[in-house]
Parts: C-alpha cells; structure tokens; sequence
C-alpha cells in the first residue's frame, strides 16, 4: 500500500512522487503547463541545505516559468532569472509581478462578470 503525502515545515512532500505541486503553491505555480519544471518546495530544501542565509543573491540561468524566483522573493532573497524561451519569459515575468492591487483586481473582475451576463 502506498504512503500517504505528508507535507513537512517546509512543504516538502515525503513520498516518491515529491514533484508534485503543494496545495500552498498552487496560487503561483499552477496556471499554466509547463513539462519541465520542478516543484517549488525544492528551491526552499535547497536553500536550507546549503545553509544560504538572506544576504546571498540566487541565480537561475535558465529560470524557465521563474519557480526558483519566485520562491526566493516569497522567502526574503534576492535572485536572479534568465529565459530566451518567449512563453517561459512570459510566465516568469507574470508570476515575479506583485504590483496589482488585488482589491482594484477583485473589482475589475466583478465587473466584467456583471457586463458579460
């Protein structure tokens, strides 16, 4: 019988199958398809595992869809990304963005549900 996923203090799944998405990543990580990328919580064991503490700046020469930037903007490092892929690039720049407001979004959302009914 196969072991139940249990997510550690980290997040990190503890069973075989540990490339797959934790629910609290999903927000981030989940709005697209992407075959080549890895779960988030592997950046967060890797930072541990290297003992990396906030002053160390984290380079992803081929940051694909932006999962090792984003996680290191979640946990207070600085990093940085480089993708030539345009969809990839594209991905990466949309998940980096934290600018919206998200209320003045809820809004325009709620108005365009209102208009399309």
């Amino acid at each position: 019988m196969p072991s139940v996923a249990q997510p550690s203090v980290r997040g990190a799944i503890s069973r075989g199958d540990s490339n797959r998405l934790d629910i609290s990543d999903r927000a981030a990580h989940d709005w697209y398809r992407f075959v080549l990328s890895f779960p988030p919580h592997l950046v967060r064991q890797y930072v541990e595992k290297f003992e990396l503490d906030s002053s160390a700046c984290i380079l992803d020469p081929f940051c694909g869809t932006g999962t090792t930037i984003v996680e290191c903007k979640k946990i207070g490092f600085s990093s940085i990304g480089i993708e030539a892929h345009p969809m990839s690039h594209f991905a990466s720049a949309t998940k980096i963005d934290w600018s919206p407001d998200p209320d003045r979004l809820e809004k325009i959302a709620a108005t365009v549900a209102e208009r399309s009914t």
